[in-house]
């Protein structure tokens, strides 16, 4: 089959030629995904589906996961300096707040039969996190305010009750041979906090803190395009809506943020006899361009973006009941500025980080071990722990790690 050494040369070439990259947040869960570039919206036997796309859990069989993972962060480390325009946030590897959240923590109940499919899903989601330096601009004001550099935290957590239906709709074509329909509904959840260093030494640095809740919703679509023993294609999109939060604090002043829409599209090639080689291809759009309030008179304006990605897995027998799954990917990244030089501002808060440019090209790697049990009936059922790590970013390394379980 002349495809499959045109996707896996493919695969190959764009995971090789990835270079350095600046991080922002691109709403990635699951080692497994990661590992694969995040390239997963056709996934559609992983739990973190309920959250990429929820059409995906319809046909998973019971299970559920749990995955941490490290993000990248910028952080003032001159705290007690004279600020001066040669300051600016380090990037270095961080975890949540609190540090013992998962970004992911699920479960998948299958509730149907072979030829129409059911699954009710329940997920604790922290895709991403926002630790920034600003410099505010207080001479802007009217009146004029004190010159500050400050440090922001905020975090983001999503709950999802999600309902999936699928449906078989042939045995003797190959052609469109199932389609999938998934809806979640969201509880979303964030905190903010700001430190800022001023130049006034009689006044003290100040610490503002605010937490909002609102209401979100999550929905896509999974077909099966053209299945064989030996090809099989899936097709996936999805949106995640915004989420809008009515923060106490003034948004020209402090540089708050709401949950961003997303929309992704991708294909899942399965090829070779059983399936052991995958191929995934990936497109993501963020709408941070409304997520955040317009910037003061003069400056940049963050920008919604378009990141592109590509990932590859193959299963390796190491003995009848065990699988070892090598991993690799890349992910054309677009961050929400579009120059690294003219960085964007919230208000009067311009955003004072080091960052490489505003697209950038990730490798990422990963390794899954899975293992597989009979249960009292004969079944089988498998358990897996999943490792990924991108290389060569601004934090230098960051890592995941999940695991899988297949219920009785």
């Amino acid at each position: 089959m002349r495809l499959l050494p045109s996707l896996v040369g493919a695969a190959s070439f764009l995971a090789a030629s990835a270079g350095s990259w600046a991080a922002c947040q691109d709403f990635q869960v699951g080692s497994r995904a990661k590992g694969m570039g995040g390239s997963y919206t056709a996934f559609g036997d992983d739990p973190v589906a309920v959250w990429a796309n929820p059409a995906g859990t319809a046909a998973q069989p019971t299970q559920v996961a749990l995955t941490y993972q490290s993000f990248t962060e910028y952080e003032f480390n001159h705290v007690g300096d004279q600020i001066n325009s040669g300051m600016y946030g380090a990037a270095k590897q961080g975890l949540l707040d609190p540090p013992i959240s998962p970004s992911f923590a699920g479960v998948v109940v299958q509730m149907g039969d072979s030829d129409v499919e059911m699954a009710a899903s329940l997920a604790y989601i922290r895709p991403f996190q926002i630790k920034y330096v600003y410099f505010f601009n207080g001479a802007a004001l009217t009146p004029p305010d004190s010159d500050l550099l400050t440090q922001t935290d905020q975090q983001f957590s999503r709950i999802r009750a999600a309902y999936a239906v699928s449906v078989k709709l042939s045995d003797s074509s190959p052609f469109l041979r199932r389609i999938s329909a998934g809806v979640g509904l969201d509880y979303v959840y964030t905190t903010y906090k700001e430190v800022d260093q001023n130049t006034d030494p009689n006044r003290d640095s100040q610490v503002y803190e605010d937490s909002e809740s609102a209401l979100g919703f999550g929905a896509g679509l999974l077909a099966t395009l053209f299945e064989t023993s030996s090809f099989m294609v899936d097709i996936g999109v999805a949106y995640n809506s915004k989420v809008h939060f009515h923060f106490a604090l003034d948004p020209s002043i402090f540089p708050v943020w709401d949950w961003p829409a997303l929309t992704s599209g991708g294909l899942a090639f399965y090829l070779l006899e059983g399936y052991p080689l995958r191929v995934t291809v990936d497109a993501q759009w963020i709408g941070w361009k409304s997520a955040v309030g317009a910037p003061a008179p003069g400056f940049a304006g963050f920008q919604n973006t378009v990141s592109y990605s590509a990932g590859m897995e193959y299963r390796i027998p190491v003995k009848s009941t065990v699988w070892v799954y090598p991993r690799l990917g890349w992910k054309s990244y677009e961050a929400p500025w579009a120059s690294k030089d003219n960085l964007p501002a919230l208000g009067f808060s311009q955003l004072q980080i080091k960052t490489q440019g505003n697209r950038q090209e990730i490798l990422t790697t990963g390794l899954g071990l899975y293992w597989a049990r009979k249960t009292w009936e004969g079944e089988t059922r498998l358990s897996g722990i999943d490792l990924a790590a991108e290389l060569f970013g601004d934090a230098k390394l960051l890592i995941g790690v999940g695991f899988t379980y297949q219920l009785d």
